[in-house]
């Protein structure tokens, strides 16, 4: 059996698609835990009652302790042999189980592809390598950002640990790699199964105001050039792993004009931070960015050019916020 594990917060207007989509699965035998992480609308109530609605649906009610509390809930009440996550505002095809299920047959760890959903638009998230791969596949997945989340995965419960509760960032990955650290054989769909539905409503966690992401973002870093140099002896000459590190800074530079908490001296100083951190200025300097407002903002930061990286990041911001309305006209049409 699987045990899909979804954590609920705020999050009453998309719950029921995600809980549908995972009740309409062929092929598999599952269970639903939806892990109530004290939400203060009217999920908890919504829980109860698909609960009632269906014998595969438990809900599970628990104070407030964050999203890695309720998986690490949602893992303790788990009765399967295996375990799937999925987050509350995303959804998922009709034969993800089924399809991650036939992987197992020859791994201890089953990836699929997914499609990104932002600011109207479905981006098709599918890995280069399919089928069954090797633990020095590793690089390849974690550079095209496989490796990061816990959903689009399948896991066997005898080999999870837990989410480190005391971290905001990079828990996941963490969570992750310490089971690729037991897990010996990887299968990969190469097919987009899940739907990751990305909002910047300012209410997500990879949104909110975070004054250690530095340090965080160094953490899961070392954590990963250690993992895979323990994996494959080597070094990572590629430089995909320091490029993932310049990619956390820059996303957290780019949010900063969505920021209602600080002031613009405040998001100034953050910037100025992270143009001075050494570690960071040397890891910054063999990196290549792909996408173009990434290249620009990094080639201002890397001249510790702080009030034209700012200006940059306003200018993006205005432009998301523009493409957003206008999509929103044209679904009122």
């Amino acid at each position: 059996m699987i045990s899909a594990v979804v954590p609920v917060y705020k999050s009453e207007d998309s719950l029921l698609a995600c809980v549908q989509s995972l009740m309409k699965q062929t092929g598999v035998e599952m269970e639903i835990i939806l892990v109530d992480d004290g939400s203060p609308d009217d999920c908890p109530a919504l829980c109860d009652a698909l609960a009632r609605e269906d014998g595969r649906i438990r809900a599970i009610h628990k104070e407030n302790g964050g999203v890695s509390s309720a998986r690490n809930r949602g893992l303790e009440e788990a009765r399967g042999e295996y375990i799937f996550f999925a987050d509350s505002d995303d959804y998922v095809e009709p034969f993800i189980l089924s399809e991650l299920l036939k992987g197992m047959e020859s791994a201890d760890f089953v990836i699929c592809g997914f499609h990104h959903h932002y600011i109207g638009k479905d981006v098709l998230k599918v890995p280069s390598v399919s089928g069954q791969t090797k633990k020095e596949d590793f690089l390849s997945l974690y550079g095209q950002g496989y490796l990061n989340m816990p959903w689009n995965k399948l896991f066997k419960r005898e080999l999870t640990g837990r989410f480190d509760e005391r971290l905001s960032l990079g828990e996941d990955l963490l969570f992750n790699l310490d089971y690729l650290s037991r897990a010996q054989r990887i299968y990969v769909v190469a097919k987009p199964l899940y739907h990751y539905i990305q909002n910047d409503t300012g209410n997500t966690l990879s949104s909110m105001r975070r004054d250690d992401k530095l340090e965080l973002a160094k953490r899961i870093w070392r954590e990963t050039s250690e993992f895979y140099q323990n994996l494959t002896g080597t070094q990572d000459e590629s430089g995909v792993i320091n490029a993932r590190l310049i990619q956390e800074v820059l996303d957290d530079v780019e949010s900063l004009p969505f920021d209602k908490s600080r002031t613009k001296r405040e998001k100034l100083a953050v910037i100025e931070g992270y143009c001075s951190d050494q570690e960071l200025q040397d890891v910054g300097s063999c990196v290549n960015m792909k996408a173009l407002d990434y290249r620009a903002i990094h080639f201002c930061m890397r001249r510790k050019w702080k009030h034209l990286t700012y200006l940059l990041c306003v200018l993006r911001g205005i432009l998301v916020q523009m493409r957003r309305k206008n999509l929103e006209k044209e679904g009122r049409r």
